[in-house]
């Protein structure tokens, strides 16, 4: 589960792209208690196609923002040990990034693995201190 977190962290910073989101926005560290994880959790079912009774882990760092009126965590969700998985699957979870934006609508997104800087302000990014410095 380590590994993974590193691996998310690894691709986001050798792409060093720089942010685009807003710089302008005031960010605000939340306290990740507040993380809505049965929400990111029903998300990432759906991307990744896992049924209702297969069970999940959470990595750490675990972070949560807000910028602006938008809301964003730092969670990367795995399969638990041991859970076998379909290749669709497996696909599935190695496109999942740990960054996730509440929409408009307040679903939670999983914008894909992708350099960490272009998912979030620099600001918020900036502020979890997790290990990715934006420019």
């Amino acid at each position: 589960m380590a590994a993974a977190a590193a691996l998310a962290l690894g691709v986001a910073a050798a792409a060093g792209a720089s942010p685009a989101r807003v710089s302008s926005v005031k960010c605000r560290e939340l306290t990740p208690a507040l993380i809505p994880f049965a929400a990111l959790e029903a998300s990432y079912r759906k991307l990744t196609g896992l049924a209702p009774n297969t069970r999940l882990a959470k990595t750490q760092p675990q972070r949560y923002g807000i910028c602006g009126t938008t809301r964003y965590a730092f969670a990367l969700l795995v399969v638990a040990q041991g859970v076998k998985l379909t290749y669709r699957q497996q696909v599935a979870q190695q496109d999942h990034s740990p960054i996730w934006v509440q929409n408009a609508k307040g679903m939670w997104v999983d914008e894909g693995l992708d350099n960490l800087c272009k998912l979030a302000p620099a600001a918020l990014i900036d502020l979890w201190k997790v290990g990715v410095k934006c420019k």
